[in-house]
């Protein structure tokens, strides 16, 4: 083979991949990952994607990092590119850093989807989130403000300033606080590394500093809970109130036991599904339309403000009166 030949053989190969159609001979191969490993959040996720997996015959890798760490994650899609998969979802943990491994993804025929957060500059094909950004962090500041009697000081416990959802819910938050609630002093944002523990040392060193603290958002499941241990054990139960994003298994007793009133979340297993499905939609190259029904899911419906983004869900506000109401195996 001539070298001009050989070039023409690469690039008639490239573009083979680039354009490939699987039907049902072959089974379509989804690569899921999510921001780290062994927390219930994700764990649950996965259990819905493996659900929607089976219903659709598709072959699913659902694997992660165990901390989270952006290039960790890049790691894993440079596996699953050299291995040929057609469709990977990823839930970064530094978006900023996606946009090489998309390109590469691209350029072998993969579509890429984000999930649970966006990287809005990395190319990718579909942003499926959970609830409207908006709707979310305005949530939690009106209902944390209201906990407050309108003002006082305030302060945010959130994972990591590098995940873009937790980070866009918390501009949301800061934003309404300014504009409806201006009585609200915001004193601290503290990181809690996407750990309860660290988040509960950091939230009693908090209130430590600001005696006067009146509420906590936390954006993140591990979060909530470390800042609710927190509050219990500096005896500040009913002095401080606390809101935020996690899961009922871990915020049922403290519910019950009036550290908080009310926390939001969706059901992470149908975002796990959900993804599944959509990827597959892209794999099968059918469109992603407003309105459209998805088959297993119901109506599709895309943000306003992206067509490329998919939204799921309003958030739940769980209480004392509903929490019982709901097992998402979580």
């Amino acid at each position: 083979m001539t070298r001009h030949t050989r070039r023409q053989f690469l690039a008639a190969s490239a573009a083979a991949l680039a354009t490939r159609s699987w039907g049902a001979d072959r089974t379509i191969t989804i690569a899921m990952l999510p921001k780290l490993v062994n927390i219930d959040y994700f764990d649950a996720a996965k259990r819905g994607a493996q659900r929607a997996a089976a219903e659709l015959g598709v072959t699913l890798i659902y694997d992660g990092p165990t901390e989270p760490s952006g290039s960790e994650q890049n790691k894993f899609m440079d596996t699953w590119i050299r291995q040929g998969v057609n469709a990977i979802a990823i839930a970064p943990n530094q978006p900023k850093a996606m946009k090489r491994v998309v390109d590469k993804a691209h350029a072998a025929g993969i579509k890429v989807l984000t999930w649970d957060s966006d990287a809005p500059e990395s190319g990718r094909d579909l942003f499926v989130n959970q609830v409207d950004e908006q709707t979310l962090g305005e949530k939690l500041i009106d209902d944390l403000a209201q906990q407050m009697g309108g003002d006082g000081e305030w302060a945010i416990a959130i994972a990591s300033l590098d995940a873009a959802n937790l980070n866009t819910w918390r501009r949301f938050s800061e934003a309404r606080a300014k504009a409806k609630h201006p009585k609200l002093k915001l004193v601290a944002t503290e990181v809690t590394k996407e750990d309860e523990n660290f988040a509960r040392q950091k939230m009693e060193t908090l209130m430590n500093a600001w005696p006067n603290l009146k509420g906590i958002v936390a954006f993140d499941s591990n979060s909530v809970p470390g800042a609710c241990e927190a509050v219990k054990r500096s005896g500040k139960v009913g002095k401080v109130a606390v809101v935020g994003n996690s899961t009922p298994g871990k915020m049922r007793g403290y519910i019950k036991e009036g550290v908080l009133q009310s926390f939001y979340l969706w059901d992470p297993r149908e975002l796990g599904a959900l993804t599944v499905r959509l990827a597959k939609q892209l794999c099968d190259r059918k469109p992603i339309q407003n309105g459209a029904q998805l088959p297993g899911f119901g109506k599709i419906q895309l943000s306003a403000a992206d067509p490329k983004t998919v939204i799921m869900a309003d958030p739940i506000r769980f209480t004392k009166d509903n929490i019982d109401k709901y097992d998402f195996g979580i």
